[in-house]
């Protein structure tokens, strides 16, 4: 990562195993900590004190408490007890609040665990990893952060890295299950109708080629003269595109090998008509399509190539086995941009490079152009309702989602899932190396071959077999669960009749 960008920094502690020069010391009643000049708790009553704070905060209950660096359990422990029906979660900075630490005498033990949730940097799982184990479900209204002053003061930056990796965790989460909740329905939809839709699956066997994935940011029009050339140039480039990116390269005549798209909304379609428009202008050879199995696509692509793209979950290996559809599996990244760069990864051991990847805007700009959208603001533009304002108000509002911050906080902090052999055409503020594709490189191409999809299934049957799935006590908890979250705004399964549920807004969904 570049050692420029501050968001490196924040992630920096991740690692940290260090202690801080802790010191346990006893108090009047128990034991505290001492940093330096600073000690973490009282050092006559430490479970008065905290008693004493978490009253003063006057707390509703919480699905769960998130302690940030709250030293030993006195808060823990306190919280616990005034709130018996809640989880409390204690973070910590440092590694001297590890089980494992050797220097701490077995009589401290008890003031340091008390069977709560708890990390450290020594810990197994990364934070992120942590936090999405156990908060993958919960609303960000569920949950409460609490920090503890004097670990402000005395573990400083370290503490404040924390609390902002954790806050931008619960924006993710909360932002990812307000989308779940909005689009559950869709996506389950769309898996079905795609699976009737789809006549041509395509089979790929992986090489060792350079890659090329273009995102569509703005900063994509600064590489089209260079993608050009390079096409020209080395027939083993592959280029992956974005369906929002495609457009533009369509334009200046540069056709991409493979077009992804993850995104289920029905404003996505939008993006892929236009592909098709474009490509028929030039060529009568179809591009790849790898597509999500939830992502909306139209019913002009019914003979289109197409790379199914699953997530992993049971709902989705069960319809897709239903229909005898191979498919590749990733984890689901919340931006096509990020699932391109899984694509390129298992297609090739070769060299990927990244375009357009900024998840940010230039000035009113938030997409390289042509951008699909552009027709349908030329259409609505009058004297009252000029272009300009248009897109202004566009702008500020993919601004205000903070969708884009989200994303690159993520990206950020995982940046190193795809290191050793990422390159960024130009500058990347995300510390991408940069590089540039090497013309006479020799590597293999990947070989795709097209199969047409044999015995097909009808979306009632497989939503009959997903009903009939239910009840095989092997599987109806995990199946009933992943159903639940995309089907009713109730996921408790201890609600009434929850299987029963499940299966009538299936039922529901053959009719729709």
């Amino acid at each position: 990562m570049c050692a420029g960008c501050p968001q490196n920094d924040v992630y920096s502690f991740l690692n940290n195993t260090n202690f801080y020069n802790e010191k346990l010391i006893s108090a009047k009643k128990g034991f505290t900590v001492q940093i330096g000049e600073t000690t973490l708790h009282s050092r006559y009553d430490p479970d008065a004190e905290a008693e004493k704070y978490i009253n003063s905060l006057k707390l509703k209950q919480y699905k769960y408490f998130i302690l940030l660096e709250p030293g030993l359990n006195y808060l823990a422990v306190y919280l616990g007890s005034k709130f018996p029906m809640s989880q409390v979660i204690s973070l910590h900075c440092s590694s001297f609040f590890d089980k494992s630490n050797k220097y701490l005498p077995d009589t401290a033990n008890i003031f340091l665990f008390h069977g709560e949730l708890s990390w450290n940097p020594s810990s197994a799982e990364t934070l992120e990893d942590f936090l999405e184990r156990i908060l993958f479900d919960t609303d960000a209204s569920d949950i409460k952060l609490i920090d503890w002053k004097p670990s402000v003061n005395a573990y400083g930056k370290a503490c404040l890295d924390l609390t902002s990796v954790t806050v931008n965790l619960i924006k993710r989460i909360g932002a990812g299950r307000k989308t779940v909740q909005n689009f559950g329905k869709r996506w389950l939809k769309n898996a079905l109708n795609n699976i009737e839709l789809i006549n041509k699956i395509t089979l790929v066997n992986r090489g060792s080629m350079q890659i090329l994935v273009c995102a569509a940011g703005p900063s994509l029009e600064d590489s089209i003269n260079d993608i050009i050339k390079w096409k020209k140039e080395s027939s083993r480039l592959l280029i992956i595109a974005v369906s929002s990116a495609a457009p533009a390269l369509f334009y200046n005549g540069i056709r991409p090998d493979i077009i992804i798209t993850t995104d289920g909304g029905s404003w996505a379609g939008f993006h892929l008509i236009e592909c098709l428009r474009e490509n028929n202008k030039t060529s009568s050879e179809k591009p790849f399509i790898a597509a999500a199995l939830t992502a909306e696509l139209p019913s002009h692509f019914e003979d289109y190539p197409v790379i199914v793209l699953r997530d992993g979950s049971l709902w989705q290996d069960i319809v897709l086995q239903a229909a005898g559809y191979l498919s590749l599996a990733f984890p689901q990244r919340g931006t096509v941009s990020v699932s391109a760069l899984d694509l390129a990864f298992y297609l090739s051991s070769g060299n990927v490079y990244v375009c357009g990847m900024d998840l940010s805007h230039r000035d009113l700009l938030t997409h390289a152009r042509p951008y699909a959208f552009e027709k349908f603001q030329e259409q609505k533009q009058h004297r009252k309702n000029p272009l300009y304002s248009q897109v202004f108000e566009r702008e500020n509002m993919i601004q205000c989602s903070g969708s884009h911050g989200i994303y690159a906080s993520w990206f950020t902090g995982h940046i190193s899932l795809f290191s050793g052999r990422l390159y960024s055409v130009g500058n990347s503020k995300f510390g991408i190396p940069a590089g540039k594709p090497v013309i006479n490189n020799s590597g293999t191409k990947a070989n795709f071959t097209v199969q047409n999809a044999q015995n097909k299934i009808s979306k009632k049957s497989l939503i009959d077999i997903l009903c009939n799935s239910l009840e095989n006590p092997l599987i109806n908890e995990q199946l009933g669960k992943e159903l639940g979250e995309l089907l009713l705004h109730d996921t408790s399964p201890e609600i009434i009749n929850y299987t029963g549920k499940i299966k009538k807004a299936l039922l529901e969904l053959a009719d729709g």
